[in-house]
């Protein structure tokens, strides 16, 4: 959990992330969201895109689940299962 402002991932931004750019993950009984990054609303497409080409890099040890990388809307101060999944904009970024 964030409990202080968080920037954008983009290497050549320092405004505050409106956006957590992430996968639900889970072994066993535990699960979180697995981020990949955190974007302005100038930089989600390029953050989103990023961690899309990053995913499938990702190795799964034999217990382990991964969903699809999502965008979610990143209050400070939130935990993961309280951040709101924002579905229409990832649709729009999806390549």
């Amino acid at each position: 959990m964030y409990g202080h402002g968080v920037n954008c991932s983009h290497p050549y931004c320092s405004d505050s992330a409106t956006y957590k750019v992430a996968a639900r993950w889970s072994h066993g009984r535990f699960a979180e969201l697995k981020t990949y990054g955190f974007a302005c609303s100038d930089h989600l497409e390029e953050v989103f895109q990023e961690a899309e080409n990053r995913r499938p890099d990702y190795t799964l040890r034999p217990g382990e689940v991964i969903e699809e990388v999502a965008i979610y809307r990143f209050e400070p101060g939130k935990r993961d299962r309280q951040l709101q999944r924002v579905w229409g904009l990832e649709e729009n970024y999806r390549t």
